[in-house]
């Protein structure tokens, strides 16, 4: 789901916001929702939110290149320049499932990002357990990424 920045608040509130949370949230403050995810998607604080960051140049880059999470929780692609990205999952090295999951929730490739502060939302509400390869295609070299979501209890 494409989230543009102009759908965001201010950003001294949103600092403000954020400062407060990290201060008074128990758990890992990192995977809260924002208050433009709170807003636009109706997010709580039970809902774990994994960030990567996307930037381009020579190459496209993923910060991290790799992140695990739980099923049920959501990775939120965020540009972090204002190239253009865009972010596809590697259907032909998903598993079936993993694959059947991706399409059934229109989830297999971001629209083009253009602008800094892009953001492109990812649930794996259903997503069964697995690596999700990804492609990081802009004005650079192509560059890739993973999620991992980790088996439930």
């Amino acid at each position: 789901m494409y989230l543009s920045p102009d759908a965001s608040v201010g950003r001294a509130l949103l600092t403000v916001l954020l400062a407060v949370c990290l201060t008074s949230c128990s758990g890992d403050p990192g995977l809260y929702p924002d208050d433009v995810l709170r807003l636009e998607l109706g997010l709580g604080d039970r809902d774990q939110v994994h960030r990567v960051v996307i930037r381009g140049g020579d190459r496209e880059r993923a910060d991290p290149l790799e992140t695990v999470i739980t099923p049920g929780s959501y990775v939120e692609f965020v540009t972090a320049d204002w190239l253009v990205h865009e972010i596809v999952f590697e259907l032909d090295s998903l598993s079936i499932a993993a694959r059947t999951f991706l399409e059934r929730t229109d989830q297999v490739a971001s629209p083009p990002l253009i602008s800094q502060d892009s953001r492109y939302v990812v649930h794996f509400s259903d997503g069964p357990p697995g690596r999700y390869p990804f492609v990081l295609e802009g004005n650079g070299a192509p560059g890739r990424g993973v999620v991992v979501v980790e088996a439930g209890p």
